[in-house]
C-alpha cells in the first residue's frame, strides 16, 4: 500500500505492465522513454521472471534499480489467491494472471498486447492499453516528436505482426498532422 501512498503524493498514476509490453518496448529501444512518462510503472516478479535474453534482462534491471520500475515480488499467498482468482478465459502460465489481479486490486492501468489478457481485464472494469498506446502516449507528452513516433510505429509493426494494422495507420495519419 505504501506504492499507493506514493502516488498520490506524487499525483502519479500507476501502470501495472506485462512481458510482451516491455518485449515491444525493448525492440523498438524506447525503454528510458517509457520510465520518463507521468506514471508509476510497475510488474510483477513473474514478468521480470520471463525476460530471459539476458540483454533485455539488464536493461529492465537498471531501471529497477533505478527505482524507475517497481517489482511486486508475490507472497505464496498471493500466487494461491491468484491462482483461485476467477476468470473467463484459460490461462495457461500464472504470468498473465499476475498482472491481471495486481492491476485489478490495485485499480489501476494495465498494458499488455495479449489478446485474451485484453478481454479478461476489459471484463473486469480495468482500463487496458497497449504498445500504440505506450508510443502515442510518448508522443502527447511531448517525450518524443512525432517524426520519431512514427518511426517507432513503423519499426513495432514490423517487429510485431499482431498489432491491428488499422490502428496503426490511424496513428500514422495522426502524427503527419
Amino acid at each position: 500500500m505504501a506504492i499507493q501512498r506514493t502516488n498520490a503524493a506524487l499525483g502519479m498514476k500507476l501502470i501495472i505492465t506485462d512481458t510482451n509490453v516491455f518485449f515491444d518496448i525493448i525492440s523498438i529501444d524506447v525503454l528510458p522513454e517509457f520510465f520518463a512518462l507521468e506514471f508509476e510503472i510497475c510488474t510483477t516478479d513473474f514478468v521480470v521472471k520471463e525476460i530471459l535474453e539476458s540483454t533485455q534482462k539488464e536493461r529492465i534491471e537498471s531501471f529497477i534499480r533505478a527505482n524507475k520500475l517497481n517489482v511486486f515480488t508475490l507472497t505464496e499467498d498471493e500466487v494461491e489467491e491468484i491462482s483461485n482468482f476467477p476468470t473467463e478465459r484459460f490461462f495457461k502460465g500464472i504470468t498473465d494472471k499476475t498482472v491481471l489481479w495486481k492491476s485489478y486490486h490495485l485499480k489501476c492501468l494495465l498494458l499488455t498486447g495479449d489478446k485474451k489478457l485484453r478481454s479478461e481485464a476489459e471484463n473486469l472494469g480495468i482500463e487496458v492499453h497497449g504498445s500504440l498506446w505506450v508510443i502515442t502516449k510518448l508522443v502527447e507528452d511531448q517525450i518524443v516528436t512525432k517524426i520519431k513516433g512514427t518511426e517507432l510505429l513503423k519499426k513495432l509493426a514490423l517487429i510485431n505482426a499482431s498489432l491491428p494494422n488499422h490502428e496503426i495507420d490511424k496513428l500514422l495519419k495522426q502524427f503527419r498532422h
